[in-house]
């Protein structure tokens, strides 16, 4: 060992590994992790939330006090990153749990969106379970609000807790105060009202007829017939053959009511989540059609527009890349998932595929504002948002200034002050 080393060592020996440089979260335009030392696996409650370990994390909500609540998707929990900087566990114990077979089961199995109730509790989209949960954030209870954990499509019109779901997706409270739900295998939106009872609010789900050459939809000018059993489904085939499959992603409606739309989620065992949801002040719905590579928007009038992405042709989702600087609508997307709006209007979303976040205009005009298009990596903390590299984004909120990633790739929540 030269001199140098030795002195070097010594230094090390006696002080410590030198500490990271903090990373400046109010600087605008910087990006910066808040959680999540990049590794996948769990560890590190109770300590600093940059040194844990999470798996895939999905989406945040923060509290009125600042409180960071993540869903740590691939460990099964709710956690918690306070004021101090620190991570705590809420809710889940890792292990799958709150099935149709085991219902007292309070674990969670994969949760993908969170919500706060006007009362202050947490609504979990349980997107494995099929269910929608409440967490009393004071008691710890939870309590399951909605879906008896098959998967399949039941119970428009009565009582929520009754009915069935197929992976609920994402969450979203309307101006009128009803809850709605992207219900994404089934390819439908459904609305819960103040006195629980769940609805149909818009889309289709359509079972495509078996075809020699394989699914296709309806002949001309024949319509879907409903399954029997007050199922929510049609089909295009012969009921008794078809209604047990799943909807079939379909794209369909633009410019007419929502009702009649088709849209197309991610659907089967391998499934990532998608199809999450926004109002703006004047009550428009903007969702992601995650599986067709659109953003699209309910007016409150009941008709749907397209306001991001290049349409299918011949039921094929356009996806890519391209677009930037012009209309949203000519752009390409892949995979786009989540959706944020600004204090200005600015909607913001996760062009997860692309491993980025880009931005739409009160112009309806595209840009890149997070993350190299396609691209994926993990570099850049501490330095310009436009600069760093993103690893399959899926979460994505706007608090105050803040754009908030769940960097689901990397393992990772982190932060952009953009105002």
């Amino acid at each position: 060992m030269n001199r140098l080393s030795f002195l070097l060592l010594a230094v090390f020996l006696a002080c410590g590994p030198v500490p990271p440089k903090p990373c400046d979260t109010s600087k605008v335009g910087n990006i910066c992790t808040v959680a999540g030392v990049g590794t996948n696996g769990y560890s590190g409650d109770d300590g600093p939330a940059i040194d844990a370990e999470l798996s895939l994390p999905m989406d945040t909500l923060t509290a009125a006090d600042g409180t960071l609540y993540l869903l740590d998707w691939n460990n099964h929990r709710i956690r918690k990153v306070n004021a101090d900087g620190k991570i705590y566990p809420v809710a889940g114990r890792g292990e799958l749990g709150g099935t149709l077979d085991d219902p007292a089961n309070s674990d969670f199995n994969h949760p993908t969106a969170m919500v706060f109730d006007p009362a202050g509790n947490m609504l979990v989209a349980a997107w494995h379970n099929s269910k929608i949960r409440k967490i009393d954030l004071a008691s710890g209870a939870i309590i399951d609000t909605c879906g008896d954990g098959r998967r399949a499509y039941f119970g428009d019109g009565a009582a929520a807790l009754t009915a069935a779901l197929d992976l609920p997706a994402s969450l979203v409270f309307d101006p009128a105060g009803n809850l709605v739900v992207m219900d994404q295998a089934n390819m439908v939106l459904r609305k819960i009202d103040a006195a629980g009872t769940i609805s149909l609010f818009a889309g289709r789900c359509v079972i495509d007829a078996p075809a020699p050459a394989g699914p296709g939809p309806c002949a001309a000018g024949v319509a879907p017939v409903a399954c029997p059993m007050s199922s929510g489904k049609t089909t295009c085939g012969v009921p008794a053959d078809t209604c047990s499959k799943p909807c079939t992603p379909g794209y369909g409606g633009d410019e007419g009511p929502a009702t009649a739309m088709r849209i197309g989620q991610p659907f089967g065992q391998s499934a990532d989540p998608g199809g999450r949801m926004v109002f703006d002040p004047a009550g428009n719905l903007y969702f992601a059609d995650t599986s067709n590579a659109v953003i699209r928007k309910i007016d409150p009038q009941g008709i749907v527009h397209r306001v991001a992405g290049t349409a299918p042709v011949n039921g094929e989702a356009q996806r890519g890349f391209s677009g930037d600087e012009g209309p949203a609508t000519s752009a390409l997307l892949n995979n786009p998932v989540d959706l944020a709006l600004s204090d200005d209007g600015t909607l913001y979303f996760t062009d997860t595929y692309n491993h980025c976040v880009r931005s739409i205009d009160a112009a309806g005009v595209i840009h890149t504002v997070v993350g190299t298009c396609g691209t994926a990596g993990t570099t850049g903390d501490d330095g310009p948002a436009g600069a760093a590299l993103l690893k399959r984004p899926y979460g994505l909120e706007w608090v105050g200034g803040l754009l908030k990633i769940s960097d689901t790739g990397n393992n990772r929540v982190r932060v952009v002050k953009l105002k």
